[in-house]
């Protein structure tokens, strides 16, 4: 009889999350950074509802890894920092709607150079948590 295969530890289930979704979307913004900065003028459109918008994305991405990414040592940390930022600003824009418009006016202002480095920031990431889970041999994708 077959046993069943064990659960994946939350930690390497979200730096799995983490690493799908940061590599599709940096890839994304590298090769349609005008699609992005489309987006954020679209959002921007919205007035304070646009804001409000971007704000729930951060703070939905960056609350599950804060909640299942504990890092504070490592390569890793970096990842844990960017869960913590994601919730700050998702926060900012949550209770500041305003500030939130102001960022995603900021964005569309015709910036695919700004897309396109974040596109690769979220690559760097990606690349950072696959080798996490490489050397901890749970990577398998």
């Amino acid at each position: 009889m077959l046993e069943p295969e064990p659960l994946m530890a939350s930690e390497h289930s979200i730096q799995v999350f983490g690493f799908i979704n940061l590599l599709i979307i940096g890839i994304s913004m590298l090769v349609r950074p005008v699609f992005w900065s489309n987006f954020f003028a679209w959002l921007a459109r919205q007035g304070e509802a646009g804001g409000l918008a971007y704000g729930c994305i951060c703070l939905s991405f960056g609350s599950l890894v804060v909640a299942f990414h504990r890092v504070w040592h490592g390569p890793l940390v970096i990842y844990t920092m960017l869960g913590w930022g994601d919730v700050v600003l998702g926060m900012i824009c949550l209770f500041m709607p305003a500030i939130g418009l102001q960022i995603v006016t900021w964005a569309a202002t015709d910036r695919p150079t700004v897309c396109r480095l974040c596109g690769l920031i979220c690559l760097a990431v990606a690349v950072i948590i696959a080798a996490a889970l490489i050397q901890a041999g749970v990577f398998f994708i």
